[in-house]
């Protein structure tokens, strides 16, 4: 049996955005016509692919595994067009690239930027999520890496150790007043990064009350406007002189951790944002 090109890309776009609609866009053919490609490829496999519901397009188990097929033959065909056309040195393709708020902007971007300014026909795509959030995008194969402040238990993933943060308490240093309780402003009623700051430093009896400011960015803005304090990394606010920083006795630290799906097909431009990311985090953090 030899698998329809038409088909499978059509299956592939489709799983990848999660939408027959924008699929068919992407593709530049009717939306008719990508259903069709995708309806035949599951007969001529006598399985179902992808799960349709009201939320959007999912995978099945078989789906995942004929995903990850076509995302190492899409990887493989570019690195071979890259070698056929004589561009072999210069990797062409999309980065795709998830990461929590705190490392995004201030330290993953400004790592690849050698990379996505050097002479290659690169589409860069950087996706901004919760910790919780990055393993699920990884595996549907939305981005081709994420980076976690830990290790997921799953088989399937491999992961880099590319240095630590280094967390501090913070606060606006001209505030008169401080509450008592005093109030941390954290990302969500999911973030638990000030809990396990105080308890860290033997301290998890200290009582404190919460507020929410959706990301790191508007959490700091949400300390120098003086709505209260946090425990932020200390390489986002370096050597801003609007912050005060509380000093404990020990010092405490997270890991920046690169993880990609083990066994899959790495292109030239993978590799290289593997090796930019490796070379160029520490000295962001």
């Amino acid at each position: 049996m030899k698998l329809n090109t038409d088909r499978l890309n059509a299956f592939y776009q489709a799983a990848l955005d999660k939408s027959f609609c924008q699929a068919a866009d992407t593709l530049c053919i009717t939306q008719s016509a990508l259903s069709q490609r995708v309806l035949k490829l599951e007969q001529e496999l006598g399985t179902n692919l992808l799960i349709r519901s009201p939320e959007g397009i999912g995978l099945t188990e078989q789906g995942k595994v004929l995903f990850d097929y076509v995302s190492d033959l899409q990887a493989r065909e570019q690195d071979v067009l890259n070698q056929v056309t004589g561009r072999s040195a210069i990797a062409n393709g999309i980065i795709r690239v998830g990461a929590f708020s705190s490392v995004m902007r201030s330290v993953i971007m400004p790592s690849l930027l050698p990379l996505i300014n050097s002479p290659h026909q690169l589409r860069v795509e950087f996706f901004s999520r919760e910790l919780r959030e990055l393993p699920q995008l990884l595996l549907s194969g939305e981005v081709d890496f994420i980076v976690l402040d830990a290790e997921v238990p799953d088989q399937r993933l491999q992961f880099d150790l590319l240095g630590h943060e280094t967390l501090v308490h913070i606060r606006n240093k001209d505030t008169l007043h401080q509450p008592d309780p005093p109030i941390f402003l954290d990302h969500d009623a999911h973030d638990v990064t000030t809990y396990n700051f105080f308890d860290a430093q033997g301290l998890g009896d200290f009582e404190f009350d919460r507020c929410f400011y959706d990301d790191v960015y508007g959490l700091i803005d949400g300390v120098r406007l003086g709505f209260g304090e946090a425990v932020v990394s200390r390489h986002i606010i370096k050597d801003d002189q609007e912050f005060e920083i509380i000093h404990y006795t020990k010092a405490i630290t997270s890991p920046v951790i690169l993880c990609y799906v083990k066994n899959r097909y790495l292109s030239v431009l993978q590799q290289q944002v593997i090796e930019h990311l490796k070379q160029n985090v520490p000295n962001h953090l």
